[in-house]
């Protein structure tokens, strides 16, 4: 086994099992936890049908092509990560400031798209640039609040960042790779892989002090 192929495996298994443990938050009454399970439960179908069209099962207008797919993904990503660093913020100038510089890149982002051409077989790296670079600045705002208070969501805000700067720089230079060497494609791919893994790990860290704190907070009332 190459070492592509392992982080590609380790990627798959640890998407799957934080889309597990996320889920079951969401039963647990992790409610600030949805937008992360829909991202992560719309990135799983996303690598479903990334693997339908590599192998040929699935050919989007007659090419096998899956720009679709990574406009989706983009969109979700920027829904779902905004809307939860929107639902963490305590202070509403703060949300009315995220609205604002979400509404802004979202129709930049818009916009974009309406340039393309052959919507369903173009990649974007306005797009990218657009969404991913509003999700960075968010994501470091409350990333700073972070360091003055006491509780919230560290590990995510943190897997967030690093996910959305490495997606930003991957869309921005996917036109670069046509006609490169299908050796330096998997080692690109191996490296955003390696930044995911990351955030999935974040994100169970995260839901594991979740479930740690509710087992805490069962245990004092049982003393209570």
């Amino acid at each position: 086994m190459s070492f592509s192929d392992f982080i590609a495996d380790l990627y798959y298994l640890l998407l799957i099992l934080t889309t597990i443990v996320f889920s079951v938050s969401i039963v647990y009454g992790a409610r600030k936890f949805l937008p992360i399970t829909i991202c992560l439960i719309i990135g799983c179908l996303c690598e479903f049908f990334t693997y339908l069209i590599r192998e040929h099962h699935l050919l989007i207008m007659g090419e096998q092509n899956n720009a679709i797919v990574g406009h989706v993904y983009k969109w979700t990503s920027f829904l779902t990560f905004g809307f939860f660093l929107y639902s963490v913020q305590k202070s509403k100038a703060t949300k009315r400031y995220f609205v604002y510089l979400f509404s802004i890149c979202a129709v930049i982002g818009i916009f974009s798209q309406s340039r393309l051409k052959h919507y369903w077989l173009e990649n974007d790296p306005w797009l990218a640039f657009s969404l991913m670079s509003t999700i960075i600045i968010a994501s470091m705002v409350y990333f700073i609040q972070l360091l003055k208070a006491r509780d919230g969501y560290p590990y995510i805000t943190t897997g967030i960042f690093l996910v959305s700067g490495s997606f930003l720089i991957s869309s921005a230079v996917n036109g670069t790779y046509v006609g490169v060497d299908l050796e330096v494609w998997f080692f690109r791919e191996s490296i955003n892989r390696v930044v995911l893994i990351i955030m999935y790990v974040m994100f169970l860290l995260e839901s594991y002090l979740y479930f740690k704190e509710s087992d805490v907070m069962k245990l004092q009332r049982l003393q209570q």
